[in-house]
């Protein structure tokens, strides 16, 4: 009876696990984040790979980037993990194995279901099923498939007959873990290997094995050399057999490894193996087929190497493997033992092996360099970041400067031992009190396998131990060993854990760092009821008896258990660029960084899955400044409520863009670009925008707004059309990209290079673009100051700019003259007056508003009326109305400098000391590619102005006339937005005792404004 209790109540453990979401966010490094477990090198040279990460890849041998991606459908836990792959010979279709479903009892049938697809173009086109457990393997051979699964069997597929089972292999005992096909002799034969140490010959034709052999060990890996007529096997053994086609023995190689991974060169000449064996620096193993000594060892890849391979490149033969720490690929000549590498592909990420935080300063270690028993001497820190600021600190670090975890608290203490199901030598962690074993904490398969690190934390007077394992199992436990808590989040190993008060970070082999709030921890024991029932009804056993089981196993479903979710996720390159997210999908990032975070879009178990990632999604959900609110404990659902993901896509994905124009070199200034745009599926498309050298140069409409279309013939979805450009002198980046219908999602930026050496006509013209507004047409709005500030920053700019300039032409908008329409009709007036040479500033105050919703921007022209919050976003005048607005303006050095007052509710900003009013100036100069300063002021500050002016405006005068000049004499843009970062905070203190935090990001070139 306690057998059937214990099954039931690890079913429904596993059960547990599984959940679904039709987007999942996930992490894309552009390289694997978990283990590689196949490869296959095509005819052309790229390189497919296959990982646990539940991706596949397609990577360019030359140049090492990865070209495409090929997905399915994935979930929690093991959902969607490859562990094979294979090719077709005519490379038409790509057939995927691995764990194909939920499993835990919800699925278990569709586990084992092989994906054929399309190679070419990504599509799925079938599903097979059949297996009733995980496929391992998988192998073309002319028009057969054949699968090797967990339920024992291998099963042979007819690819001509729509890839129809034709037959199932009932040989092995244990689950198959090696299968191929073999011609020999006109017929053909299946060769398998399996965990119940025998690998076996099946004659095609008679339906039948006619020879095996069993090894004392579990066999896994399979190579088929068609020259020699050899096979290759190996498993949990530290050697390697040959046989012929008869399956006869002709060789055994010993090798210092156990062997993994095993393929043979095209022509025939060389097997290579890579290795299980962690730590072991020589890993790959290169054998001549002639006598089958080892030729050649390979020793970049410092970890577990389980995909291994060979690309012929004209008459070379390389090798490739790809494992190791970082999950990388090599490509490698061999040519007498002397390896050289020739193509790296990895990832941006690395694997993170120990973490500490003191404060908001959080310090990590990419390197493991832990001395003795890492689970208590862990990993240096080379890297530190500030969660208030995002700033990254290189220099070494000093340990002894952040908090770890500790294993001792007073009379308690930690250590652990060997034990679990697997008998992994950390499984067990002791509980000690006084030196004596008080209580004890198993893992298992289903809780992490191990404790790879563990400490103590405390709360309310009652310790608690916090241990992480395998598979992204992070727990909490109390000092019985009691379950109190799972910390879901991290997929991979957990390498370390830090405390500093109720603050939690977690480092992780899939390359994140986690920040966790313990404060939220609750030691409740509630009973789940419902399932208790449900275990007593099916074993019969009582009430006693299951909730004993269940404490032994360590059950979450019988002891409710709290879960708690990361505060902040965080990501950092190898260069340091970074991304931050929480759970509901908002985000800070580094200029690069968020593209490195992104939605797996599930389409259903028949249909390719898509990526779309967060940059694509800016607008909706950068938010730096939710990330400070979450650090602060505050609950972002209310501000999640309103962004659905799977309603956001629902409005379909943006097009593919591309300029099919290839031109390198121009004579002409002006050039028609052919442009070309592909939907996918409904999703339409719209603001199809040209940048050059990053500045939105034109922003075209939707579907009404462009006149000349021409339908490809080959792809109906496209169409391409040609659009008028003017270049300016030297380099010219010209970029492309476009939004779904919506306007929501972002497409891809397509970019080419074009020189263009014009003739220089000397100094450059000035324009100049000054608006504000006192007197609003809603008297509650009224100011004091915005249109003498507007007037008098014209007059400086224009007595500072004098001698840099040829002509200086200065317009105004005050008052009733700005509205929507009229600020649209000046810049397209001031527009085609301009050219790429010249100098554009656009200055306007009067009232700003930075939605605290969206963490966009308005600026209130002359008629706003306000009735609520969406009159604001309806009349103000928005990111896409500055974008489309500047785009008119040919001039490619520019500067934005609003100065505008907060009003009512959306004070907020100053609360949070500008970081709201930054999510929102990042957001304008990402649209609009064009340098931006940016600061608001309370109502009070705005009336009561500073020497007749506002004070922000005050200080940008004093900064033209002398005080913000540099040592030559000249006063850049740069160095105007310094002055006023420097000076402004510390006079508003002293004045009101607030400082006003301006905000400032100089996109492009820095360049002279003004001279003394």
């Amino acid at each position: 009876m306690q057998k059937t209790v214990t099954k039931l109540l690890l079913t429904l453990l596993l059960l547990s696990t599984t959940l679904f979401a039709e987007a999942i966010l996930k992490l894309d490094t552009h390289g694997h984040t978990g283990l590689i477990g196949d490869i296959i090198v095509t005819k052309s040279g790229d390189i497919i790979s296959a990982s646990d990460d539940k991706t596949i890849r397609v990577w360019s041998s030359r140049t090492g980037r990865e070209k495409r991606k090929i997905l399915g459908q994935i979930g929690a836990g093991n959902e969607g993990k490859i562990y094979a792959i294979a090719l077709s010979e005519d490379e038409r279709y790509l057939a995927v194995g691995g764990f194909m479903a939920k499993g835990g009892c919800v699925d278990d049938n569709k586990v084992g279901n092989i994906r054929i697809y399309n190679y070419q173009t990504g599509k799925l086109l079938k599903v097979l099923k059949s297996h009733a457990d995980v496929v391992n393997d998988l192998s073309f051979k002319d028009n057969y498939l054949i699968s090797g699964s967990g339920d024992t069997t291998a099963k042979i597929w007819d690819i001509d007959k729509g890839f129809r089972l034709i037959d199932t292999i009932r040989f092995h005992s244990k689950p198959v873990y090696g299968v191929k096909i073999i011609k020999n002799r006109g017929r053909y034969f299946a060769v398998t290997a399996g965990y119940d140490n025998r690998i076996a010959l099946y004659d095609m034709a008679q339906k039948r094995v006619i020879k095996s052999d069993k090894l004392n060990y579990k066999l896994q890996y399979l190579a088929i050399n068609n020259k020699l007529k050899h096979i290759a096997v190996c498993g949990h053994s530290k050697e390697i057999k040959i046989y012929d086609y008869s399956l006869h023995l002709l060789k055994t190689i010993y090798s210092n490894t156990v062997p993994t991974g095993l393929a043979y060169s095209p022509n025939g000449k060389y097997l290579i193996a890579g290795s299980n064996s962690y730590y072991n620096y020589e890993l790959v193993n290169i054998y001549k087929t002639t006598n089958y000594a080892l030729y050649s060892s390979f020793k970049k890849n410092t970890n577990a190497t389980m995909a291994v391979g060979f690309l012929q490149r004209g008459s070379t033969t390389l090798a490739v493997s790809g494992g190791g720490n970082s999950n990388e690929i090599y490509i490698w000549d061999f040519w007498k033992n002397r390896t050289k590498v020739l193509q790296k592909i990895v990832g941006v990420g690395e694997s993170v092996w120990s973490v500490g935080i003191k404060g908001d300063s959080v310090a990590w270690g990419n390197v493991f360099d832990a001395k003795g028993d890492y689970h208590k001497k862990q990993s240096s820190f080379q890297k530190s970041i500030n969660l208030k600021t995002f700033k990254i600190q290189n220099s070494p670090l000093n340990i002894h400067s952040f908090n770890r975890i500790s294993t001792i608290s007073s009379n308690y203490s930690l250590s652990h031992s060997k034990g679990g199901e697997y008998g992994k030598n950390d499984a067990v962690l002791n509980i000690e009190k006084n030196g004596n074993i008080v209580a004890k904490i198993v893992k298992n398969s289903y809780d992490g396998y191990r404790n790879n690190c563990y400490g103590w934390y405390q709360k309310d007077g009652k310790r608690y131990i916090i241990s992480g394992g395998a598979n992204g199992h992070l727990k909490i436990y109390n000092i019985e060993g009691r379950e109190v808590a799972s910390l879901i989040g991290h997929t991979g190993e957990i390498f370390s854990i830090a405390v500093d008060g109720d603050r939690l970070v977690s480092g992780s082999s899939d390359q994140t760092i986690k920040i966790w709030d313990l404060s939220k921890l609750k030691d409740t024991v509630i009973y789940n009821e419902k399932y208790i029932q449900f275990i007593m009804k099916k074993s019969g056993a009582s009430k006693d008896s299951v909730l004993a089981v269940a404490k032994k196993i360590h059950n979450n479903l019988i002891y409710k258990t709290q879960k708690l979710y990361p505060t902040l996720n965080i990501f950092i390159s190898k260069n340091n660029e970074y991304v931050a997210w929480t759970k509901e999908g908002f985000f800070t990032a580094s200029k690069g960084g968020a593209k490195y975070i992104g939605y797996h879009i599930n389409q259903g178990a028949n249909k390719e899955a898509r990526f779309v990632s967060v940059d694509k999604l800016y607008d909706t959900f950068y938010r730096p400044d939710l990330i400070q609110k979450a650090l602060n404990g505050e609950d972002l659902s209310k501000y999640a409520k309103n962004i659905n993901i799977e309603k956001l896509l629902q409005s379909g994905l943006a097009p593919e863009v591309a300029i099919k124009t290839h031109q390198k070199i121009s004579k002409k200034r002006d050039i028609n670009l052919n442009l070309e745009v592909c939907t996918i599926d409904n999703g339409g498309y719209n603001n199809l925008t040209l940048y050059l050298n990053g500045m939105a140069v034109d922003v075209m409409g939707g579907e009404r707004g462009l006149k000349l279309k021409h339908r490809s013939r080959v792809r109906k979805e496209c169409f391409t059309f040609d659009k008028l450009i003017s270049l300016q002198n030297g380099k010219n980046i010209i970029g492309f990209k476009a939004t779904n219908r919506a306007g929501n999602i972002e497409s891809n930026l397509d970019e080419i290079t074009i020189n263009y050496k014009g003739r220089s006509r000397g100094k450059p013209n000035l324009y100049i673009l000054s608006i504000g507004v006192d007197k609003y047409r809603d008297g509650d709005l009224w100011l004091k100051y915005s249109k003498a500030d507007a007037t008098a920053f014209t007059s400086a700019i224009e007595k500072a700019g004098k001698p840099l300039f040829k002509h200086i032409y200065a317009y105004k908008l005050l008052d009733r003259d700005v509205t929507k329409a009229k600020i649209l009709k000046m810049f397209k007036k001031i527009g085609a007056k301009t050219t790429r040479a010249d100098v554009f500033i656009f200055y306007m105050a009067g009232h700003g508003i930075t939605d605290v919703k969206t963490g966009a921007y308005f600026y209130l022209p002359y008629d706003f009326r306000y009735k609520n919050e969406n009159s604001v976003r309806k009349e103000g005048v928005s990111q896409n109305d500055f974008k489309l607005a500047l785009s008119k303006i040919q001039a490619m050095k520019s500067l934005t400098i609003l100065d505008t007052c907060n009003s009512g509710s959306f004070s907020e900003a100053m609360a949070s000391r500008g970081i709201l009013q930054k999510t929102a100036i990042n957001k304008l100069t990402r649209a609009t590619g064009r340098a931006t300063i940016v600061a608001s002021s309370k109502d009070q500050v705005a009336l009561e102005g500073y020497k007749g002016h506002g004070v922000f405006t005050y200080t940008l005068i004093e900064a033209l006339r002398g005080k913000g000049y540099g040592a030559d004499n000249k006063i850049t843009i740069k160095e105007l937005a310094s002055y006023i970062e420097d000076v402004l905070p510390d006079r508003t203190y002293e004045k009101w005792g607030y400082e006003q935090i301006p905000q400032s990001n100089i996109s492009g070139n820095d360049f002279p404004i003004g001279v003394k």
